[in-house]
């Protein structure tokens, strides 16, 4: 009697080889996300701090130098440095072309340049919803007396924002909170 025993070949099932695939394929998806996450995080702490550093900037050159101190917000930008004139807390200019280019010369002290793809939010205390600033901009002012106007700005990239309320006593952020969707 001849008995044939048949011999297992060597090697991977076409099951076993699409369902390494497929643990593969999703394993790279978590990362890939997990990476954009982070990424994002990053830069909305970055603006964040630049922002935060700034308001704490401009309330102590107001006290210690007996002047007042303006952080003007642009979509884009924001700058800070000495009030020269009697600046309201809200911008109340209205022209274009050469008058707006000679009104942001007059833009005094460094001017921050937010990262590509972050977007300036402001919520004024008196206003129910974040807005973009007034174009072309406008003005956060910080008096000689310890005191700026409570202000909330809010930073996204992407569907991921950052919001920071501005306590008026300390130009301290008194509530901060980030979300990052998945």
């Amino acid at each position: 009697m001849d008995l044939k025993i048949a011999k297992r070949q060597a090697g991977f099932t076409l099951i076993e080889i699409i369902i390494s695939i497929f643990i593969v394929t999703l394993l790279l998806g978590v990362a890939t996300m997990s990476f954009q996450s982070i990424q994002e995080e990053g830069k909305l702490k970055n603006e964040g701090v630049a922002v935060k550093l700034a308001a704490r900037k401009l309330m102590r050159q107001a006290v210690e130098k007996n002047q007042s101190y303006t952080m003007t917000l642009a979509p884009g930008f924001f700058a800070t440095g000495p009030s020269y004139s009697n600046q309201s807390l809200e911008s109340t200019y209205i022209g274009s072309g050469e008058d707006l280019e000679r009104e942001l010369r007059t833009i005094k002290g460094q001017q921050h340049a937010f990262e590509d793809g972050i977007q300036l939010w402001v919520r004024r205390w008196t206003e129910p919803d974040f807005r973009p600033p007034a174009r072309p901009f406008e003005r956060w002012q910080f008096e000689p007396g310890g005191i700026c106007e409570p202000l909330s700005l809010r930073l996204t990239y992407g569907d991921a924002w950052m919001d920071m309320t501005f306590n008026p006593l300390t130009a301290h952020v008194d509530d901060e909170s980030l979300v990052i969707p998945n």
